[in-house]
């Protein structure tokens, strides 16, 4: 199969990324993966494109490697790559994710082993790599290398404990030696290394016999058995693991430590956090080494504004307690915390962790073992007096506020706590009162989440929750289209407050307020929110349903409701009815009851509401009481099939899988194909054109202005991607769905295709793009189509894709314009885009060796509808980009060489053009 170009390759990719499986099932794993290697070692690929193609090993080597045999031939291909490639700087980022390539297929195949030969290789080539320390072999272009190796090294400890433990003393050589930046990576390997090493030493229990000092001086091969069993040492057993060494082998230990500890100045902040956290590991095994070799640590970290290092002492506090921190400390770091949570020049993320951390903050002696939120005993009612929330606080500061707040005055009792509850309700009230004038969506969910922290704390204060329940009562009269906050509020309160009537009582009130209602036009209006509400509260069985019932037959009888006959609003009202019906009081209701069905199923106007209202009829007037509830609450058993009414839709405690009226196809049947352009031609200005006067610069500038939501319309061929089963021959009602992938481009609309045949002309389908940015994009397409038998499938299409070129298209001259201007705007807009430091503009020059007729041919191939001149060889290419941009080409051929002059209003269009002549180009 010939070689793919760059621009096909990132297609592929992308293509690949969104549905592997999918992807897979059209090609096979081992054509599509033969190929990927191969032109990974062909020059015609650039090396960034090698870089995504290499990332589909990556992020899927599972789908690519299914079996060992692939493992080993792709891990060989890759490491015959990586040594035929030179040593040179341009090639050094090709190199390193060669690397991580190799490792992750190993690694995740689980191909890494002594009997992999593949494997031993590897782990040679990473020794041999870092060896060079100080770069004294390979020099500085190296060091990203080394740098990997080590990353990739300290990967394979993580992942096989104890593979490194037999190479330590030349790994702490190679550490103590490295005075470059790649410091850093060799002292958080052997940190690693050492702290598996003396954790694999503590699971043999007893004195340590010498074991560690052999260990700390061992330079031998690779302990391969760690390969062997990955769930030998894990993490959570740290607390039951001892070492205990000698006193010359503590003191070998304690001075590698501390000169760890001093390396760690020359570390970022988040490797110092990985680094004091595998000390921490250590020092917690190896108990005759006392934890005060963290205290000269402690006085920096305590000042730090960084997040990673504030960590480093909320993990050593976590497993040290009082063996470190005094009470002192622990009441400066619980000031610190409160303080950091309303520090000005942090980010919202930042400030919420500092919240986080005070509700799991690692006491030295806490007063319950668990995991869940606890306060710490020293945080008191005064220090928190700052942290009250207000309507400024962006929504997650403000319920973080409100819950710590909250856990503070229900452990605290006095005239603190009482106003301090009394101010959270203002604020609850405040957030009330904005969702009252027609909060947004955001404002409306954290009202409830507000109140629903509310109720969860302070339940028992009477007066607040009965103006509380007030206030909701009145909020929902005012905004009907609240009802699903309110039944989620009503479940989530109910499911925490499992004996707490609250739930129950606003329930009630919202039913009391609904069936006293007039029916009236606003009522009717809103019936379709009122009739959620009902429908919630008739599953109550301590709340009677005879005004519920009563109020329904008002409805009924005194409004216009059946001789409409709508399907939703009458399925809505019988949703209400099957709860009812499953009422534990139904005898107190049956006589009100049986008339509403017996009137629905006589006189709506719907054939599916009659149907399922003459079902329950039948049901209420047939089977008793306890029966009747068994019956509805019943879900059909799973692997059954059965023929279902659009009225299943409104079922609500079936099955989620059996209410899908719409089926996912089992394979994609669908394509859309682009509509071949017919033959080209030019269409510029053979002689030197008269300069036109009158077609004003500015005007033209103003009109691009005035268009600037310009359409880019591309036509498409429906049609079927292979042949298929004769029942999906003819298709119907095809909806085309988009989904954009990035924000480049408008939401593109529905599209609607009435039919395709199989042995028709498939159909063309116009889509119509806005771009906002002139910068290639995917977008994810959908279909939702029937079938002869009347059963709607859905299917994912190939995503599409818009290309650099795509968005070409002639300039926008005024309609009064004469075609012949575009000569004398091509000349004004060159001199316009002369490039400063004080634009965007910019200029470029792209050159390729050709013929003058290969570069006519490419001309005319490529830019032929937006040639403004070709005389005598040389071309002047003018292009428009939506929404308002310009790439403008003066082309012409000396010596065998094709030389672009290209000047743009948008220096960031210049690598997608550089791209796109490469193509165009190599295709030649």
């Amino acid at each position: 199969m010939a070689e793919r170009n760059s621009a096909s390759w990132n297609r592929k990719v992308a293509s690949f990324c969104s549905e592997p499986k999918t992807f897979l099932c059209d090609s096979s794993v081992d054509g599509f993966l033969g190929e990927l290697l191969k032109d990974l070692q062909s020059e015609a690929i650039h090396g960034q494109t090698k870089i995504l193609m290499m990332d589909l090993l990556l992020e899927f080597p599972e789908f690519l490697c299914p079996d060992q045999k692939t493992v080993e031939m792709t891990a060989e291909t890759l490491m015959n790559i990586l040594k035929k490639m030179p040593s040179s700087e341009r090639s050094m980022t090709l190199r390193c994710h060669l690397l991580l390539a190799i490792e992750t297929v190993l690694i995740t195949c689980e191909s890494f082993n002594q009997n992999s030969k593949m494997a031993q290789d590897f782990a040679s080539l990473l020794m041999h790599i870092i060896s060079d320390v100080n770069d004294k072999k390979q020099g500085v272009a190296n060091r990203p290398l080394r740098t990997t190796a080590c990353e990739c090294l300290r990967e394979l400890e993580s992942c096989y404990p104890g593979f490194l433990s037999q190479r330590m003393e030349k790994l702490y050589l190679m550490q103590q030696q490295e005075v470059t930046a790649a410091h850093q990576s060799y002292t958080l390997l052997y940190t690693v290394v050492l702290k598996n090493a003396i954790r694999f030493l503590a699971q043999k229990e007893g004195p340590s016999n010498g074991a560690l000092k052999n260990a700390l001086l061992s330079n031998e091969d690779f302990f391969w058995s760690a390969t062997e069993n990955m769930v030998e040492l894990q993490p959570s057993s740290n607390e039951q693991l001892l070492l205990l060494p000698s006193n010359s082998e503590t003191k070998d230990l304690k001075s590698i430590l501390a000169l760890l500890l001093e390396d760690s100045y020359l570390l970022t902040p988040v490797c110092q956090n990985t680094l004091f956290w595998q000390i921490v590991q250590v020092v917690a095994m190896a108990r005759t080494i006392s934890p005060v070799i963290f205290k000269s640590q402690l006085v920096r970290l305590f000042s730090t504004m960084d997040l990673s290092c504030f960590h480093s002492i909320l993990q050593m506090k976590a497993v040290f307690t009082d063996s470190l921190f005094t009470g002192e400390d622990e009441h400066f770091l619980i000031q610190r915390l409160v303080g950091m949570t309303q520090h000005p020049l942090l980010s919202t993320p930042v400030k919420l962790f500092y919240l986080d951390c005070l509700l799991h903050f690692p006491e030295n002696r806490p007063l319950t073992s668990n995991s869940e939120e606890n306060l710490p005993v020293l945080l008191t009612v005064q220090m928190t007096s700052s942290l009250f929330p207000n309507v400024f606080n962006d929504h997650s500061t403000m319920l973080c506020r409100q819950n710590v707040l909250s856990m503070v005055y229900l452990e605290n009792e006095g005239s603190y706590s009482e106003k301090g509850i009394a101010f959270l309700f203002e604020h609850v009230m405040s957030l009330y009162s904005m969702v009252h004038k027609n909060g947004n969506r955001e404002i409306t969910a954290t009202f409830f989440r507000a109140v629903h922290l509310f109720v969860q704390y302070f339940n028992f204060c009477e007066k607040h929750m009965e103006n509380l329940t007030e206030k909701l009562l009145k909020l929902y009269m005012s905004n009907s289209s609240l009802a699903p906050n309110f039944i989620n509020l009503i479940n989530q309160t109910q499911i925490l407050l499992e004996f707490h009537v609250w739930p129950v009582t606003l329930s009630k009130a919202l039913q009391k307020e609904i069936v006293n209602l007039p029916t009236d036009k606003w009522t009717m209006k809103n019936l379709g929110w009122h009739l959620k509400i009902l429908s919630r509260v008739a599953q109550e069985n301590s709340i009677s349903q005879s005004s519920t019932a009563l109020f329904l037959r008002r409805v009924v009888f005194c409004s216009d409701l059946c001789s409409k006959g709508d399907w939703r609003t009458g399925n809505a009202l019988l949703s209400v009815c099957k709860h009812v019906l499953q009422h534990q009081k139904l005898s107190a209701i049956f006589v009100h009851l049986a008339d509403l069905l017996q009137y629905l199923m006589h006189r709506f106007e719907d054939i599916d509401v009659q149907d399922r209202a003459r079902l329950y009829y039948v049901l209420l007037t047939n089977v008793s009481s306890d029966k009747l509830g068994k019956i509805l609450t019943m879900s059909p058993a799973r692997g059954q099939t059965k023929s279902r009414s659009l009225s299943s839709i409104m079922t609500e405690n079936e099955n989620f899988s059996t209410m899908l009226t719409i089926r996912n196809a089992e394979k994609t049947l669908l394509c859309l194909q682009p509509v071949l352009e017919g033959i080209k031609a030019f269409t510029c200005i053979s002689d030197s054109p008269r300069s036109v006067n009158e077609c004003s610069f500015e005007e033209y500038y103003k009109h691009c202005a005035d268009n600037s939501s310009s359409l880019l319309t591309l036509k498409y061929h429906l049609a079927f991607k292979e042949m298929s089963e004769p029942k999906y021959h003819n298709l119907y009602c095809i909806v085309l769905q988009f989904e954009n992938t990035d924000c480049r481009f408008e939401s593109i609309s529905d599209i609607n295709v009435p039919c395709l045949f199989v042995d028709r002309k498939p159909p063309v389908v116009t889509i119509n793009l806005v771009p906002k940015e002139p910068y290639p994009t995917i977008f994810s397409v959908s279909a939702t189509y029937s079938t002869q038998d009347g059963i709607t499938y859905q299917t994912k299409l190939d995503p599409l894709y818009i290309t650099f070129r795509e968005m070409f298209i002639p300039l926008p001259l005024p309609a009064l314009w004469p075609l012949e201007s575009r000569f004398d705007l091509f000349g004004k807009l060159w001199s316009a885009f002369k490039p400063d430091e004080q634009n965007q503009f910019e200029e470029s020059i792209f050159c390729y060796e050709m013929s003058n007729n290969s570069l006519h041919d490419i001309v005319l191939d490529n830019f032929s509808k937006f040639a403004v001149s070709c005389n005598g060889g040389e071309y002047k290419i003018a292009v428009f980009l939506p929404p308002q941009f310009h790439i403008l080409m003066h082309i012409k051929s000396q010596d065998d060489t094709a030389c672009f002059s290209v000047r743009t209003d948008n220096w960031n269009l210049l690598p997608y053009l550089n791209s796109h002549l490469l193509d165009i180009t190599l295709q030649k």
